[in-house]
């Protein structure tokens, strides 16, 4: 029987409950990620279509931490060329498959920055700065994003990289946790510590 598609699945289910579309989203996506996966576990040809679907994102993960978008593509074509390879290895655990993706994206922008002798950097948009100036402000104090970006430029990789995770590319702490190899509390938790740093500075 031929799987539906997460278009009709999302028609289908609009009716829906809010509380629940979330999850059932979640899952429709994570339904249609086992189907494509599978498909390209029995036929490598079939990957094309998880290089389509997911090339964007994972281009943008990358951009934000390379200085250039020359770097940005290298690295990219690197993470799939590697997914590619290993897919038969994959197994859900119950994240997307682009969760994966990242995890990959992560390890060889490291690597990139490490034979290159760069220095992560941070490509962001004003919107980007605008929605994090906004979580950590207090009161009705606002701090501009001229005021922020320094206080940014200061923080570990390791703080940059849950930042830009939870705020730029709103990701849930279940999924930064299966990322970065931590617990979704442990996320949460280092999260708020380094909110906390930013407002006392």
């Amino acid at each position: 029987m031929r799987a539906m598609s997460l278009s009709q699945q999302l028609n289908k289910d609009s009716s829906s409950p809010p509380g629940k579309s979330l999850n059932l989203e979640r899952e429709k996506v994570l339904s249609e990620d086992e189907v494509l996966v599978k498909n390209a576990q029995e036929n490598i040809q079939e990957f094309e279509k998880l290089y389509d679907l997911n090339y964007e994102k994972i281009f943008r993960y990358v951009y934000q931490r390379t200085a250039t978008k020359q770097d940005a593509k290298d690295v990219t074509s690197q993470v799939f060329l590697k997914a590619m390879i290993k897919i038969n290895q994959f197994k859900f655990m119950g994240f997307p498959f682009s969760s994966w993706l990242y995890r990959i994206a992560k390890s060889e922008t490291y690597q990139f920055l490490k034979d290159k002798n760069k220095m992560p950097t941070m490509n962001l948009e004003n919107s980007q700065l605008e929605n994090l100036s906004e979580e950590i402000s207090e009161n009705e104090t606002v701090l501009s994003s001229e005021n922020l970006i320094p206080i940014l430029e200061k923080l570990k990789d390791s703080e940059i990289q849950l930042i830009e995770m939870r705020f730029f590319e709103q990701r849930s702490f279940k999924e930064i946790g299966e990322i970065l190899n931590i617990s979704e509390n442990n996320a949460k938790v280092k999260t708020h510590r380094i909110i906390k740093s930013i407002r006392q500075k």
